[in-house]
């Protein structure tokens, strides 16, 4: 009995992906539309270019986990029943969606960092803040990226490997760099969305506007 059949799987990436494209050009329609208003030259910038770079690798996901609905274990749990090249494939998908995932994340942090940057960047002080999280997230994204692709030392083959007594033995702890991987995803998202806060405060605006602000970016932590 299959965990997730095709016919769930399938239809919950094309919904989800179709949203994530249609939010995105309404994003460049409003930008474009807007510069053009304000006859403005170009109307994008590195959020844009970043936040185009974490679609990409989310169509991408999608695409594999089509491919994986229909091509592999197709929503089964994997069992030594299962053919071989089956397995291959299921547990190649799992390790390439567990390394590109990493970049996406980290896309979408610096998108809304950039797009920061658009609005308080007059600030020495919030210049300063905002390089510090853009290093961070970058070094953030290389080296779990690296970890999972050294994961097995020189031997990326263990990963996938039927004889998964090979990846116990000359692997780390996958569980472990899951966790520690969603544990500073969370940390690096509430410095992210958190950013703004600071000099929300600063505007001369009435309190409840500056409030209204607050909640606005607090929604780049959904």
């Amino acid at each position: 009995m299959p965990l997730y059949a095709p016919s769930v799987i399938i239809p919950i990436y094309a919904v989800f992906t179709a949203i994530g494209i249609i939010l995105t050009l309404l994003r460049f329609y409003v930008r474009t539309s807007v510069s053009r208003n304000a006859h403005s030259r170009n109307p994008f910038g590195l959020d844009d270019l970043f936040i185009s770079i974490g679609l990409l690798i989310t169509l991408t996901c999608s695409a594999i986990q089509f491919y994986n609905a229909t091509n592999s274990n197709q929503g089964k749990a994997y069992t030594s029943a299962m053919k071989a090249p089956q397995r291959i494939i299921g547990m190649r998908i799992e390790f390439a969606m567990t390394v590109i995932e990493k970049p996406a994340f980290g896309a979408i942090k610096l998108s809304l960092l950039f797009f920061y940057r658009r609005i308080f960047g007059h600030w020495p002080s919030f210049q300063k803040v905002n390089n510090a999280l853009v290093v961070i997230i970058v070094i953030w994204v290389m080296g779990f990226v690296f970890a999972d692709l050294f994961i097995c030392g020189s031997h990326l083959e263990y990963y996938y490997a039927l004889n998964q007594a090979l990846g116990k033995a000359h692997c780390g702890s996958k569980g472990l760099a899951l966790v520690l991987f969603a544990f500073t995803s969370v940390i690096t998202d509430l410095f992210v969305v958190s950013l703004p806060l600071f000099y929300i405060r600063r505007l001369q605006l009435r309190r409840s506007k500056r409030i209204a602000a607050c909640v606005v970016f607090l929604l780049g932590g959904v």
